[in-house]
């Protein structure tokens, strides 16, 4: 997604905006005459330090452009400008709004605006407006921006318009839907150990009909051929990446794994070889783990490497002492936990007691992220009980839709 950027207007574009008069021209700035040696001391480099100095400062202390120039500023609220739709989407989301209820249309699309990037958001009637026009009030000035103006134009129709350090960037639309429902939580399901599974298994999970994530696990026979599979259909796709377990788990990781004994400076190249077996992936979950997640050495190397690429991290929660998400954090990149494991036991009774578990925690959090296998008896539940789930209101989205996102003010 590339949001509309680089709408940096001008004084007079924004007043037209804003629908505020273009204040009065600033005087025109004067220096003081200068002497024929002092003329001579500006042509030097000393001279030319000076000068950008005192214009600074006569200029109300504006100083220059960051380091990297206007490429940098522009690139710095490229991201700022993700960053403010996720924002936005998760407050939207926390107060019952479906994905699908979410429109965005970029800078000159039909819908949208010459300038600003529009995004549209419809909320039931049982919502009251002023509380989801706090809630992106709240996600914009949670990330350093602003509203800057706001119009109401009729009970079921708010406009906001977005800026961030005087550049406008969007124009959020509150628009009231009566007939709509708001949802009644929200579940990610994330299927694992994908790489040996038939064709046929793939075909059954793609054909469940819902937003869902698969991992793929690096070294596996299919892993290459699998993941441009699910990437080509639009599934959500993460590096299933084998990690050491405790002391007397039964395992056989193969190569590539990561082990609490890795070298520190290992672990990039060993990430960057699960992704290039995995392409498409947009981020890494464990496989086993429980004594590799608890290694804060490890996962805060394992973090680096994946902050450096622009991943997130889902942590399988094998070992309640997991160290994963605090790393995570500090690490300042997006992350999840699993909440429920759907199939613990390849037994149907467990595990349509763990998808109502599922269900439940949804319903009371607002939220579930619920890891299973490719098996047919999972298979067989999911088919059954998701039609029943999305008829009683709830809603199934990919993982990255409800990682954690360090970074965002309280």
């Amino acid at each position: 997604m590339k949001p509309g950027l680089r709408h940096r207007l001008s004084r007079e574009d924004r007043a037209k905006v804003s629908g505020r008069r273009r204040p009065a021209a600033r005087p025109a700035l004067r220096l003081p005459a200068l002497s024929g040696t002092a003329l001579r001391l500006l042509g030097g480099a000393l001279g030319v330090v000076i000068v950008v100095a005192v214009l600074a400062h006569l200029l109300g202390g504006r100083g220059g452009l960051p380091e990297g120039g206007e490429g940098a500023v522009d690139e710095d609220l490229a991201a700022w400008c993700v960053e403010v739709e996720l924002a936005a989407r998760d407050a939207a989301a926390a107060l019952g709004l479906r994905e699908s209820w979410i429109m965005r249309f970029e800078p000159g699309s039909t819908g949208g605006d010459s300038v600003l990037t529009v995004m549209e958001f419809r909320f039931p009637g049982d919502l009251h407006k002023e509380v989801l026009n706090l809630a992106m009030t709240r996600a914009v000035e949670s990330l350093g921006g602003g509203i800057v103006r706001g119009v109401e134009h009729s009970a079921a129709r708010v406009e906001l318009e977005v800026a961030r350090r005087g550049v406008m960037t969007h124009r959020f639309v509150l628009q009231r839907y009566s007939g709509y429902r708001r949802h009644a939580g929200r579940l990610a399901l994330v299927i694992d150990d994908f790489g040996r599974a038939s064709q046929a298994t793939l075909d059954a999970f793609v054909g469940l009909g819902i937003p869902w994530t698969a991992t793929v696990i690096p070294g596996t026979p299919s892993a290459t051929r699998q993941a441009r599979w699910f990437s080509a259909r639009g599934v959500c796709l993460l590096v299933h990446m084998p990690m050491e377990p405790e002391a007397g788990e039964e395992w056989e990781l193969g190569e590539g794994a990561l082990y609490t004994t890795t070298a520190r400076d290992d672990v990039d190249a060993l990430v960057a070889a699960a992704l290039s077996e995995v392409p498409g992936a947009r981020g890494l979950n464990n496989h086993m783990g429980s004594a590799a997640t608890a290694d804060p050495d490890l996962m805060r190397a394992l973090m680096r490497a994946l902050a450096d690429r622009g991943l997130f991290f889902l942590d399988s929660r094998t070992i309640a002492s997991s160290v994963a998400a605090a790393e995570a954090e500090r690490a300042a990149i997006p992350w999840a936990e699993r909440d429920v494991f759907l199939d613990p036991e390849d037994d149907p009774e467990i595990i349509e007691r763990q998808f109502a578990s599922a269900l439940d925690r949804a319903r009371r959090t607002g939220r579930a992220v619920v890891i299973g296998h490719p098996r047919a008896n999972t298979l067989t539940v999911l088919q059954r009980r998701i039609p029943q789930a999305r008829e009683a209101g709830f809603e199934f989205v990919t993982v990255d839709r409800l990682l954690n996102r360090p970074g965002r003010r309280p």
